[in-house]
């Protein structure tokens, strides 16, 4: 998986077990159009789709996530970076997770929790929508995932 894309990903793994698109939609309860744009990067496939696939082609649902997240919160907090990729410096974003959880509205909220807890509050603040709801998709899977095992 070595500089693969998840477009190229998931195309090699399709080809690999000789399934068309179509059969993958299927699998996915989607239009074949839909899991086209997943192989070609034109739709990202949400965090169900990932997981379904997984199951599919009998692999950990890591490989997938490793090329759909962009974002890596352990490599944002390393003591040697300044700033991150994107230009947003380091300094800047503790301090506007300071001010949103010192703020009059939210200081109560998050009396009794933990770091990462306020951590992952403040972060799921910072998303739009669409994200936030890949986010409890993502969450909802992991859950199930764990109560079945």
């Amino acid at each position: 998986m070595n500089e693969m894309t998840l477009e190229q990903y998931l195309k090699k793994l399709r080809k690999s077990c000789n399934y068309s698109q179509e059969f993958v939609a299927s699998h996915l309860n989607i239009t074949r159009q839909t899991y086209s744009h997943y192989e070609t990067g034109r739709i990202n496939p949400p965090v169900n789709s990932l997981y379904n696939l997984a199951r599919l082609y009998g692999i950990p649902v890591e490989n997938f996530l490793a090329l759909a997240v962009t974002y890596n919160i352990s490599d944002d907090f390393t003591p040697d970076t300044n700033s991150h990729s994107d230009g947003v410096d380091m300094t800047d974003e503790l301090d506007a997770f300071l001010e949103y959880i010192n703020a009059p509205e939210n200081s109560r909220k998050f009396k009794n929790l933990d770091r990462h807890e306020k951590l992952l509050l403040y972060y799921y603040s910072c998303l739009d929508a669409r994200d936030q709801n890949d986010i409890l998709t993502f969450m909802k899977v992991k859950r199930q995932n764990r109560a079945t095992t």
